[in-house]
């Protein structure tokens, strides 16, 4: 049964995404929309807005992963 679950949820969450991404018909790679996603989590941004705002969103994303690993060294 876990191991249904380990391959299955990771590969239920890529199916999404990948969609999500062919809806919205973004050229971002699906590793950036995860990211997003992932950052974004408890955001109440539309989906729409933040993979279409890409530009600006993708820096924030660099510099907010720069910030966040910037104080383990």
């Amino acid at each position: 049964m876990q191991l249904k679950s380990t391959f299955g949820l990771p590969f239920c969450t890529y199916l999404i995404i990948a969609y999500v991404k062919y809806a919205l018909k973004n050229n971002l790679a699906i590793y950036w929309i995860i990211q997003i996603l992932g950052i974004s989590a408890f955001d109440k941004t539309s989906l729409t807005e933040l993979l279409t705002e890409q530009r600006q969103f993708y820096q924030n994303v660099k510099e907010f992963q720069c910030n966040l690993f910037a104080n383990l060294y």
